[in-house]
């Protein structure tokens, strides 16, 4: 806060240390309380405003449109249309087989009179008598299938114009409807971005950006529902508008996980990335924020040095290699992070083709990874993957006693999951569109408020592991220092100790193991 004398010369600055408070969405039914900060924009605020207004008009659309939709008449027009199509459908069939039925049967008298005319030509005079019978006949057959024609085709006209008829009273609804649909769509997307406009972001440099611009630069390149009313940009909003300057954050749960993530009471959570971090960009310049370390090469000390994690190679041959990676070190280069398990066998193995890793640990996970030296050893190996053909074993410590007493020892734990868009890198349950995902498991010791598990993994996704570990309908207890689906610790103690295969040249049998460092 800042106190003035009333020298005007002259300015004295007293810095006092404080807190704000807010929470995300609504609590209690209420997106403002007493003693929290205040909504960014609060679109109940003004009954007559634009928002309330355009909400208005929404719902009288969506009144009529459900007056509409529901009106008996629509359903009986739609009934007659129907009763319509199916007898034109009736009618024309038999006027068909009617047609068919005429043209096999002037052509069975055609061959009777080709039959009577062979026989009555003994002379001239019966050869000019029967050709002059067979022409009149033959022409008589020709105005039977004209007619047979003409009439279908009157039959066929006279349908087409009920059925018109029928579909023309159907789309008077049926347009009306669509254009008021449409008309709702068009007024909805100019009330949201109107909405979208109230939302001003402010930063310690005092400059402003809406919802739209800022979500323009990412590939969403619109915001997702709620976004700007989740407790970061409220916090940094009160404390931009009231001059203070902000020192540090962090966010917790509080209540019920919602049944598809996992969210534990109490526990700190980063804010979300669909929502949020396009937002914080904006508002976060000016202000000296820690590097992010998920950018940063973890380093470990030794003798007083600070050291990367180093790859242990396990087993080496000409065609393939096992690898022991270490927690805190990717796979694969991220997005910001070049240093991985993929580099550091890159600069071993220059000239090999192809991927060079067949699959993948989170960047938290230790333990085995297989490292192919040219592309048909990688398809080889690739291919046991998808037959699941390999047997794996992962070991972890869960931050939790598991009950023997009233749970099974052995079980299996399937929880389809999708991918979390607006807290990647988090996956959730989903069991509409989520892929399959299967894990058993073997409980090893119960002890000291902690669980230590074999988990064989019969599905690979993305956390598969650490979400069925720590999900209510899964063990509901998670991995000691997962800090995405449980509470941060010295490491993630989850390891892939053990993997068999059969060798993708030799054909052998081969395993390996190597213990959990926990």
């Amino acid at each position: 806060t800042t106190d003035d004398d009333d020298d005007s010369s002259s300015q004295t600055t007293t810095t006092k240390l404080g807190y704000l408070k807010a929470y995300s969405g609504t609590l209690q039914g209420c997106t403002s309380q007493d003693g929290f900060c205040p909504i960014i924009y609060d679109r109940t605020h003004d009954a007559q405003g634009f928002f309330n207004v355009g909400e208005e008009e929404l719902n009288q659309i969506n009144y009529k449109t459900n007056q509409l939709q529901n009106n008996p008449e629509r359903k009986k027009r739609k009934e007659r249309l129907i009763d319509a199509q199916q007898r034109s459908r009736e009618a024309l069939a038999y006027a068909r087989k009617k047609q068919k039925a005429n043209k096999e049967k002037r052509r069975l008298q055609r061959e009777e009179m080709k039959r009577k005319c062979s026989n009555d030509n003994n002379d001239d005079d019966d050869i000019s008598s029967s050709s002059k019978q067979y022409k009149d006949f033959e022409e008589q057959m020709k105005q039977e299938s004209a007619f047979d024609q003409r009439e279908f085709k009157a039959l066929k006209a006279q349908h087409k114009k009920e059925v018109q008829e029928k579909q023309k009273l159907v789309n008077e609804i049926e347009d009306e409807i669509e254009y008021l649909k449409k008309s709702r769509k068009e007024k909805s997307n100019k009330l949201q971005n109107q909405l979208f406009d109230q939302y001003q972001f402010l930063n310690t440099k005092k400059e402003k950006e809406s919802l739209l611009p800022i979500f323009d630069k990412t590939p969403l390149r619109r915001p997702p529902s709620g976004a700007g009313d989740c407790v970061a940009p409220k916090l940094f909003q009160h404390a931009f508008r009231k001059g203070y300057v902000p020192i540090a954050m962090a966010e917790f749960w509080w209540g019920k996980s919602p049944s598809t993530e996992v969210r534990r009471h109490g526990l700190y959570y980063p804010a979300c990335r669909g929502k949020c971090e396009p937002i914080l960009g904006h508002m976060l310049k000016g202000l000296a924020v820690e590097e992010n370390p998920l950018d940063q090469i973890p380093q470990k000390k030794d003798d007083g040095r600070c050291l990367p994690p180093v790859v242990d190679i396990m087993y080496e041959d000409e065609y393939m290699a096992v690898v022991n990676k270490p927690s805190d070190m990717l796979s694969v280069p991220g997005r910001n992070l070049d240093y991985s398990v993929y580099t550091e066998m890159k600069k071993r193995y220059p000239n090999s083709t192809g991927p060079l890793l067949v699959h993948r640990l989170d960047m938290s996970t230790s333990g085995i990874i297989l490292v192919a030296k040219d592309n048909d050893t990688h398809g080889k190996i690739q291919k046991q993957f998808i037959d699941r053909s390999i047997k794996k074993r992962y070991t972890a410590l869960l931050e939790g006693e598991y009950d023997l007493q009233t749970k099974k020892k052995h079980g299996d734990i399937n929880l389809p999951l999708s991918m979390d868009y607006i807290n990647r890198p988090m996956q959730r349950v989903n069991f509409d569109e989520g892929k399959p995902a299967l894990t058993s498991y073997e409980i090893l010791e119960v002890s000291n408020g902690r669980t230590r598990i074999h988990f064989y993994p019969k599905t690979g996704r993305t956390h598969q592991l650490r979400l069925h570990a720590a999900h209510e309908m899964g063990l509901n207890i998670p991995i000691v220092g997962d800090d995405i689906y449980g509470q941060r610790d010295e490491r993630l103690c989850l390891h892939a100790g053990f993997i068999e295969l059969m060798h993708p040249v030799t054909e052998e049998v081969i395993s390996f193991t190597v213990d959990a460092p926990f």
